[in-house]
């Protein structure tokens, strides 16, 4: 009967322990087909993350039916749940969309990582509630972000084998994308850092269309109707419609620029050619 106890108990601890075995899995991440790095990678069953390096790289133990919760600061978060497929191929794809209907106004901060995720995981359990705002509600679970260690600097940087790339016994097809990553690697990098410039000059643009539109009420609030009335002498009717003619005359850069005087200027001046 002890026997039968004790085998039924080793039976149950095994089943337990086969059931928390979770397999490292490779993953890129884009937009727009370009790669994208610090994004924040969770596993919600595991309680472990990892963030995605300069090339979208990230590896993350995972079984069937965990859920993985993506998330940046200029994305929308993204939830996936883990498959058996996935697992065996060891490889997801995730394309993350960015937030740009609307923006407020943008900062872009120099960060303080050293290129090693082992090391900079540390740090960012500090930010990390910054980035996903999952982790800012109240009972969220903490997240281990030391699973990270195996993808650093070094290991991007180093190049492919060569005795590797030029092995018979490996498949034809493999050396040629051992060898075209390594080439291509670089130019994948440059291409990243365009397109976050192009990401950057869109935040502008649209940010610049939107202080554009708010510009004349804006105007007419900070200088007061009874400036425009007793200063200028315009009609409280007719104040709408002198600041629209000032926009021809660049009054709208100088309110982006912050330029009080220079548009306290340009309305004096403009008020005498108005009331004519």
């Amino acid at each position: 009967m002890n026997q039968l106890y004790l085998i039924l108990t080793l039976l149950f601890v095994l089943k337990i322990q086969a059931q928390d075995d979770r397999y490292q899995i490779k993953g890129i991440i884009t937009s727009d087909s370009v790669a994208i790095e610090n994004i924040h990678i969770i596993n919600k069953n595991s309680k472990k993350g990892t963030v995605s390096n300069q090339f979208g790289e990230f590896k993350i133990p995972v079984k069937v039916n965990d859920t993985l919760v993506f998330s940046g600061i200029q994305f929308y978060t993204k939830v996936l749940q883990i498959t058996k497929k996935q697992i065996e191929s060891k490889l997801i794809r995730i394309d993350l969309f960015q937030k740009i209907n609307t923006l407020d106004e943008v900062e872009i901060k120099a960060h303080d990582l050293t290129g090693n995720l082992f090391a900079d995981s540390k740090n960012a359990k500090d930010s990390i509630k910054e980035l996903n705002p999952e982790l800012s509600k109240p009972g969220a679970w903490a997240v281990d972000f030391s699973v990270v260690d195996d993808i650093d600097e070094t290991d991007r940087k180093r190049p492919p084998d060569a005795s590797q790339l030029t092995n018979p016994n490996i498949p034809i097809g493999g050396n040629i994308l051992g060898l075209a990553s390594f080439i291509l690697k670089p130019l994948t990098k440059e291409i990243s850092k365009i397109g976050k410039n192009k990401r950057e000059l869109k935040i502008k643009e649209v940010n610049y269309q939107i202080k554009s539109k708010e510009a004349p009420e804006k105007i007419r609030a900070d200088f007061g109707d009874d400036f425009f009335i007793h200063q200028l002498n315009i009609s409280i009717d007719k104040i709408d419609v002198f600041i629209k003619h000032c926009i021809s005359k660049g009054i709208i850069d100088l309110y982006i620029k912050d330029k009080k005087l220079e548009i306290m200027d340009l309305l004096i001046k403009e008020s005498k050619n108005f009331n004519k």
